[in-house]
Protein backbone atom coordinates (compact mmCIF):
# COMPACT_ATOMS: atom_id res chain seq x y z
CA UNK A 1 0.00 0.00 0.00
CA UNK A 2 1.21 3.59 -0.62
CA UNK A 3 2.79 4.26 2.63
CA UNK A 4 0.85 8.15 3.08
CA UNK A 5 -2.58 6.44 2.26
CA UNK A 6 -1.04 4.20 5.13
CA UNK A 7 -0.37 6.39 7.22
CA UNK A 8 -3.09 8.86 6.34
CA UNK A 9 -5.44 5.87 7.56
CA UNK A 10 -3.68 5.34 11.07
CA UNK A 11 -3.45 9.13 11.40
CA UNK A 12 -7.51 9.18 10.81
CA UNK A 13 -7.45 6.24 13.44
CA UNK A 14 -5.69 7.78 16.00
CA UNK A 15 -8.15 11.19 15.41
CA UNK A 16 -11.27 8.72 15.41
CA UNK A 17 -9.89 7.54 18.69
CA UNK A 18 -9.17 10.41 20.28
CA UNK A 19 -12.65 11.77 19.86
CA UNK A 20 -14.22 8.49 21.05
CA UNK A 21 -14.88 8.44 24.75
CA UNK A 22 -12.73 6.47 27.24
CA UNK A 23 -13.94 3.64 28.57
CA UNK A 24 -13.93 3.47 32.65
CA UNK A 25 -14.56 0.91 34.60
CA UNK A 26 -17.86 -1.10 33.86
CA UNK A 27 -20.36 -0.29 37.04
CA UNK A 28 -23.61 -1.74 38.00
CA UNK A 29 -26.57 -2.18 34.98
CA UNK A 30 -29.20 0.21 35.93
CA UNK A 31 -32.78 0.28 34.65
CA UNK A 32 -33.03 0.98 31.23
CA UNK A 33 -34.81 5.06 30.41
CA UNK A 34 -36.88 5.68 27.42
CA UNK A 35 -35.23 6.26 24.39
CA UNK A 36 -34.25 10.00 23.59
CA UNK A 37 -34.03 11.86 20.41
CA UNK A 38 -30.54 11.24 18.36
CA UNK A 39 -28.68 13.82 18.55
CA UNK A 40 -26.17 14.92 15.49
CA UNK A 41 -23.56 13.25 14.49
CA UNK A 42 -20.00 13.46 15.44
CA UNK A 43 -17.57 15.33 12.91
CA UNK A 44 -14.00 15.40 12.64
CA UNK A 45 -12.51 18.41 10.76
CA UNK A 46 -10.25 18.13 8.22
CA UNK A 47 -7.83 20.16 9.22
CA UNK A 48 -7.34 17.29 12.61
CA UNK A 49 -6.55 14.70 10.00
CA UNK A 50 -4.70 16.94 8.22
CA UNK A 51 -2.05 17.57 11.41
CA UNK A 52 -2.41 14.04 11.79
CA UNK A 53 -1.27 12.79 9.03
CA UNK A 54 1.68 15.24 8.96
CA UNK A 55 2.48 14.41 12.48
CA UNK A 56 2.81 11.29 11.23
CA UNK A 57 4.73 11.67 8.04
CA UNK A 58 7.60 13.38 10.02
CA UNK A 59 8.64 11.44 12.81
CA UNK A 60 11.70 9.86 12.48
CA UNK A 61 10.39 6.43 11.93
CA UNK A 62 11.45 5.79 8.11
CA UNK A 63 14.58 3.96 7.68
CA UNK A 64 17.11 4.61 5.17
CA UNK A 65 17.55 1.83 3.25
CA UNK A 66 16.81 0.09 0.14
CA UNK A 67 17.47 0.61 -3.33
CA UNK A 68 18.20 4.28 -4.83
CA UNK A 69 18.09 4.74 -8.42
CA UNK A 70 20.63 7.91 -9.75
CA UNK A 71 20.83 9.40 -12.97
CA UNK A 72 23.73 11.14 -13.00
CA UNK A 73 25.19 13.93 -15.84
CA UNK A 74 27.98 14.12 -13.45
CA UNK A 75 30.46 11.90 -15.22
CA UNK A 76 31.59 8.28 -13.43
CA UNK A 77 35.40 9.91 -13.30
CA UNK A 78 33.90 12.91 -10.85
CA UNK A 79 31.75 11.46 -8.64
CA UNK A 80 31.83 7.52 -8.61
CA UNK A 81 33.63 7.93 -5.11
CA UNK A 82 31.62 10.31 -3.59
CA UNK A 83 28.36 7.80 -4.80
CA UNK A 84 30.42 4.83 -3.22
CA UNK A 85 31.06 6.27 -0.08
CA UNK A 86 27.33 6.89 0.29
CA UNK A 87 26.44 3.20 -0.35
CA UNK A 88 29.00 1.71 1.84
CA UNK A 89 28.24 4.63 5.00
CA UNK A 90 24.19 4.47 4.36
CA UNK A 91 23.67 0.87 3.59
CA UNK A 92 21.40 1.65 0.80
CA UNK A 93 22.18 -0.02 -2.52
CA UNK A 94 22.49 2.46 -5.25
CA UNK A 95 22.54 1.88 -9.13
CA UNK A 96 23.52 4.75 -11.08
CA UNK A 97 22.40 5.56 -15.02
CA UNK A 98 25.52 7.78 -16.59
CA UNK A 99 24.72 10.14 -19.57
CA UNK A 100 24.68 13.79 -20.19
CA UNK A 101 22.81 16.00 -17.82
CA UNK A 102 20.74 17.73 -20.93
CA UNK A 103 19.67 14.12 -22.05
CA UNK A 104 19.26 12.88 -19.10
CA UNK A 105 16.76 15.69 -18.55
CA UNK A 106 14.94 14.89 -21.28
CA UNK A 107 14.45 11.25 -19.80
CA UNK A 108 13.40 12.25 -17.22
CA UNK A 109 10.38 14.61 -18.21
CA UNK A 110 9.26 11.89 -21.05
CA UNK A 111 9.19 9.62 -18.42
CA UNK A 112 7.10 11.53 -16.04
CA UNK A 113 5.70 10.02 -12.97
CA UNK A 114 6.53 7.07 -13.96
CA UNK A 115 10.46 7.32 -13.97
CA UNK A 116 12.55 4.72 -11.66
CA UNK A 117 14.50 7.44 -11.00
CA UNK A 118 14.91 8.73 -7.45
CA UNK A 119 17.18 11.64 -7.91
CA UNK A 120 18.69 13.54 -10.52
CA UNK A 121 22.35 14.67 -10.18
CA UNK A 122 23.14 17.33 -12.80
CA UNK A 123 26.04 18.99 -14.08
CA UNK A 124 24.50 21.99 -14.43
CA UNK A 125 21.19 24.37 -13.12
CA UNK A 126 19.76 25.03 -16.82
CA UNK A 127 19.35 20.81 -16.95
CA UNK A 128 17.47 21.03 -13.29
CA UNK A 129 15.48 23.81 -14.24
CA UNK A 130 13.95 21.60 -16.89
CA UNK A 131 12.93 19.13 -14.82
CA UNK A 132 11.60 21.69 -12.69
CA UNK A 133 9.62 23.46 -14.84
CA UNK A 134 7.85 20.55 -15.39
CA UNK A 135 6.59 19.77 -11.91
CA UNK A 136 8.57 16.83 -11.33
CA UNK A 137 10.76 17.53 -8.49
CA UNK A 138 9.53 17.50 -4.85
CA UNK A 139 10.65 20.92 -2.95
CA UNK A 140 13.83 20.37 -0.51
CA UNK A 141 13.71 21.40 3.03
CA UNK A 142 15.10 24.64 4.15
CA UNK A 143 17.31 23.25 6.26
CA UNK A 144 18.60 21.52 2.67
CA UNK A 145 18.15 24.77 1.20
CA UNK A 146 20.32 26.87 3.83
CA UNK A 147 23.69 24.77 3.51
CA UNK A 148 24.62 26.44 0.84
CA UNK A 149 24.68 30.06 -0.53
CA UNK A 150 21.38 31.30 -2.69
CA UNK A 151 22.79 31.72 -5.45
CA UNK A 152 23.04 27.85 -5.69
CA UNK A 153 19.30 27.38 -4.95
CA UNK A 154 16.67 26.58 -7.34
CA UNK A 155 13.97 30.04 -6.49
CA UNK A 156 11.38 27.53 -5.60
CA UNK A 157 13.22 25.39 -3.66
CA UNK A 158 13.14 22.37 -6.15
CA UNK A 159 16.70 21.78 -6.23
CA UNK A 160 20.08 22.66 -4.48
CA UNK A 161 23.41 23.16 -5.51
CA UNK A 162 26.38 20.72 -4.41
CA UNK A 163 29.54 22.23 -5.99
CA UNK A 164 30.64 25.38 -7.86
CA UNK A 165 32.06 25.61 -11.63
CA UNK A 166 33.32 28.20 -13.27
CA UNK A 167 33.66 28.29 -17.98
CA UNK A 168 36.99 29.77 -18.41
CA UNK A 169 39.11 29.13 -21.62
CA UNK A 170 41.65 26.68 -21.63
CA UNK A 171 45.40 27.97 -23.13
CA UNK A 172 48.21 26.60 -24.21
CA UNK A 173 50.56 29.00 -23.08
CA UNK A 174 53.37 28.43 -25.58
CA UNK A 175 51.35 29.64 -28.25
CA UNK A 176 48.85 32.75 -26.56
CA UNK A 177 49.78 35.65 -24.74
CA UNK A 178 47.65 37.22 -22.44
CA UNK A 179 47.55 40.48 -24.44
CA UNK A 180 45.41 38.48 -27.38
CA UNK A 181 42.74 37.28 -25.59
CA UNK A 182 40.03 38.89 -25.14
CA UNK A 183 37.84 40.54 -22.19
CA UNK A 184 34.63 38.60 -22.82
CA UNK A 185 33.12 35.17 -24.67
CA UNK A 186 32.50 37.52 -27.50
CA UNK A 187 36.05 38.61 -28.76
CA UNK A 188 36.50 35.10 -29.20
CA UNK A 189 34.50 35.30 -32.72
CA UNK A 190 37.56 37.16 -34.65
CA UNK A 191 40.21 36.16 -37.56
CA UNK A 192 43.09 36.12 -35.13
CA UNK A 193 41.69 33.16 -33.68
CA UNK A 194 41.19 30.83 -36.84
CA UNK A 195 41.60 27.10 -36.45
CA UNK A 196 43.05 28.23 -32.81
CA UNK A 197 39.37 27.27 -30.97
CA UNK A 198 37.83 24.15 -29.47
CA UNK A 199 34.53 23.51 -28.09
CA UNK A 200 32.20 20.88 -26.88
CA UNK A 201 28.67 22.10 -28.53
CA UNK A 202 26.69 19.26 -26.69
CA UNK A 203 28.11 19.66 -23.62
CA UNK A 204 25.59 20.60 -20.61
CA UNK A 205 27.71 23.67 -19.65
CA UNK A 206 28.01 25.11 -22.83
CA UNK A 207 24.61 24.40 -23.04
CA UNK A 208 24.10 26.30 -20.48
CA UNK A 209 26.52 29.37 -21.06
CA UNK A 210 24.69 29.85 -24.36
CA UNK A 211 21.39 30.09 -22.59
CA UNK A 212 22.62 32.61 -20.81
CA UNK A 213 23.82 34.63 -23.74
CA UNK A 214 20.87 34.18 -25.12
CA UNK A 215 18.74 35.84 -21.90
CA UNK A 216 21.30 38.26 -21.80
CA UNK A 217 21.78 39.47 -25.23
CA UNK A 218 19.11 38.15 -27.71
CA UNK A 219 19.22 35.58 -30.42
CA UNK A 220 20.28 37.37 -32.82
CA UNK A 221 23.62 38.22 -31.35
CA UNK A 222 24.42 34.93 -30.23
CA UNK A 223 23.66 32.78 -33.45
CA UNK A 224 25.99 35.45 -35.13
CA UNK A 225 28.57 34.72 -32.58
CA UNK A 226 27.93 30.70 -32.91
CA UNK A 227 28.20 30.94 -37.10
CA UNK A 228 31.67 33.31 -36.97
CA UNK A 229 32.78 30.76 -34.31
CA UNK A 230 31.76 27.99 -36.66
CA UNK A 231 33.36 29.80 -40.15
CA UNK A 232 37.09 30.60 -37.84
CA UNK A 233 37.35 26.45 -38.34
CA UNK A 234 37.46 25.80 -34.60
CA UNK A 235 37.50 21.84 -33.37
CA UNK A 236 35.06 19.87 -32.17
CA UNK A 237 35.40 17.64 -28.99
CA UNK A 238 32.57 15.32 -27.13
CA UNK A 239 33.82 17.27 -23.12
CA UNK A 240 35.66 19.14 -21.62
CA UNK A 241 38.34 16.89 -20.83
CA UNK A 242 39.96 16.37 -24.49
CA UNK A 243 40.04 20.18 -24.77
CA UNK A 244 42.68 20.36 -22.15
CA UNK A 245 44.82 17.18 -23.50
CA UNK A 246 44.81 19.00 -26.71
CA UNK A 247 45.76 22.15 -25.34
CA UNK A 248 48.94 20.43 -23.28
CA UNK A 249 49.42 18.46 -26.11
CA UNK A 250 50.13 21.08 -28.58
CA UNK A 251 47.16 20.79 -30.71
CA UNK A 252 44.44 23.27 -29.16
CA UNK A 253 45.28 26.69 -28.55
CA UNK A 254 41.97 27.40 -27.05
CA UNK A 255 39.76 25.45 -25.27
CA UNK A 256 36.25 27.03 -23.96
CA UNK A 257 35.79 24.46 -20.77
CA UNK A 258 34.78 24.40 -17.08
CA UNK A 259 37.70 25.59 -15.16
CA UNK A 260 38.28 22.22 -13.05
CA UNK A 261 39.52 19.77 -16.05
CA UNK A 262 42.57 22.26 -16.36
CA UNK A 263 43.23 21.98 -12.54
CA UNK A 264 43.26 18.19 -12.56
CA UNK A 265 45.74 17.81 -15.11
CA UNK A 266 48.35 20.75 -13.56
CA UNK A 267 47.59 18.80 -10.01
CA UNK A 268 49.12 15.60 -11.62
CA UNK A 269 51.50 17.52 -13.26
CA UNK A 270 52.59 20.95 -12.92
CA UNK A 271 54.72 21.64 -15.46
CA UNK A 272 52.12 21.24 -18.00
CA UNK A 273 51.97 24.08 -20.44
CA UNK A 274 48.62 25.23 -19.87
CA UNK A 275 46.45 27.79 -17.65
CA UNK A 276 43.08 28.68 -17.10
CA UNK A 277 42.11 31.89 -18.09
CA UNK A 278 39.12 33.53 -16.41
CA UNK A 279 37.39 36.11 -18.30
CA UNK A 280 36.12 39.84 -17.37
CA UNK A 281 32.30 39.33 -17.37
CA UNK A 282 29.45 38.50 -19.16
CA UNK A 283 28.15 34.53 -19.63
CA UNK A 284 31.57 33.14 -20.47
CA UNK A 285 32.55 33.74 -17.03
CA UNK A 286 29.76 32.39 -15.72
CA UNK A 287 29.85 30.11 -12.26
CA UNK A 288 26.95 27.87 -12.16
CA UNK A 289 26.29 25.15 -9.62
CA UNK A 290 26.29 21.36 -10.31
CA UNK A 291 23.00 20.10 -8.12
CA UNK A 292 20.70 17.90 -7.25
CA UNK A 293 16.35 17.16 -6.91
CA UNK A 294 14.77 14.39 -5.79
CA UNK A 295 11.93 13.43 -8.22
CA UNK A 296 8.10 13.75 -7.29
CA UNK A 297 7.77 9.60 -8.43
CA UNK A 298 10.99 8.30 -6.15
CA UNK A 299 9.73 5.42 -4.66
CA UNK A 300 12.34 5.65 -1.86
CA UNK A 301 12.17 9.16 -0.70
CA UNK A 302 14.19 8.45 2.90
CA UNK A 303 17.15 7.19 0.63
CA UNK A 304 16.96 9.94 -1.78
CA UNK A 305 17.17 12.68 0.85
CA UNK A 306 19.87 10.88 2.92
CA UNK A 307 21.84 11.29 -0.09
CA UNK A 308 21.41 15.14 -0.53
CA UNK A 309 22.27 15.58 2.38
CA UNK A 310 25.57 13.58 2.20
CA UNK A 311 26.34 15.30 -0.73
CA UNK A 312 26.40 18.60 1.27
CA UNK A 313 28.75 16.72 4.08
CA UNK A 314 31.94 17.18 5.21
CA UNK A 315 33.72 14.31 3.38
CA UNK A 316 31.60 15.02 -0.08
CA UNK A 317 32.44 18.75 -0.13
CA UNK A 318 36.38 17.78 0.61
CA UNK A 319 36.03 15.41 -2.21
CA UNK A 320 34.65 17.85 -5.02
CA UNK A 321 37.24 20.44 -3.81
CA UNK A 322 40.36 18.43 -3.33
CA UNK A 323 39.43 15.08 -5.97
CA UNK A 324 37.29 17.34 -8.71
CA UNK A 325 38.60 20.92 -7.89
CA UNK A 326 35.18 22.45 -7.64
CA UNK A 327 34.29 25.05 -5.40
CA UNK A 328 32.58 23.43 -2.61
CA UNK A 329 29.49 25.31 -1.49
CA UNK A 330 28.54 24.48 2.22
CA UNK A 331 30.70 26.91 4.60
CA UNK A 332 33.54 26.02 6.59
CA UNK A 333 34.95 24.01 4.13
CA UNK A 334 38.53 24.85 2.51
CA UNK A 335 38.82 25.28 -0.79
CA UNK A 336 41.37 23.83 -2.89
CA UNK A 337 44.83 26.06 -2.48
CA UNK A 338 44.59 25.48 -6.63
CA UNK A 339 41.40 27.29 -6.84
CA UNK A 340 41.12 30.76 -7.32
CA UNK A 341 39.28 33.01 -4.76
CA UNK A 342 35.10 32.72 -6.01
CA UNK A 343 35.00 36.00 -5.37
CA UNK A 344 37.74 37.45 -7.08
CA UNK A 345 35.23 36.05 -10.48
CA UNK A 346 33.12 37.89 -12.43
CA UNK A 347 30.12 36.04 -12.77
CA UNK A 348 27.06 37.40 -14.20
CA UNK A 349 25.41 38.79 -10.76
CA UNK A 350 21.80 37.52 -10.50
CA UNK A 351 21.11 34.78 -12.97
CA UNK A 352 18.10 33.25 -12.81
CA UNK A 353 18.42 29.39 -13.42
CA UNK A 354 14.52 28.98 -14.00
CA UNK A 355 15.20 31.48 -17.06
CA UNK A 356 17.77 29.98 -18.18
CA UNK A 357 16.29 26.09 -18.35
CA UNK A 358 13.56 28.22 -20.65
CA UNK A 359 16.33 29.23 -23.38
CA UNK A 360 17.55 25.37 -23.37
CA UNK A 361 15.85 24.15 -25.97
CA UNK A 362 16.44 27.67 -28.44
CA UNK A 363 20.01 26.92 -27.46
CA UNK A 364 20.14 23.45 -29.15
CA UNK A 365 18.42 25.06 -31.92
CA UNK A 366 20.68 28.20 -32.57
CA UNK A 367 23.82 25.68 -32.70
CA UNK A 368 22.39 23.34 -34.34
CA UNK A 369 21.24 26.04 -36.83
CA UNK A 370 24.90 27.60 -37.08
CA UNK A 371 26.30 24.53 -38.19
CA UNK A 372 27.34 22.73 -35.29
Amino acid sequence: MNKKLTVTLIALMMVLTACSPTAGEQGPAGEQGPAGEAGPSGEVSQEAIDAAVEAALTEDSAEVGGTLVIYSGRKESLVADIIAEFAATSGVEVEVRYAKSPALAGTVVLEGAISPADVFFSQDPVSLGVIAKEGLFDRLPESVLDNVPAWAVDKNGYWVGTSGRSRSLVVDTRDVTDAELPGDIYGLADEKFRNRLGLAPTNGSFLAMVACMIESDGEEKVLDWLTTINGLGYGEYPKNSPQVAAAAAGELDIGMINHYYTLRVLAEDPSAPIKNVFLDGGCGAMVMPAGVGILSSSQNKPAAMAFVEFLHSKSAQETFTNTVYEFPLVEGIEPNALLPDINSLNSPSNLNWSALALWQEKAVELIAQAGY
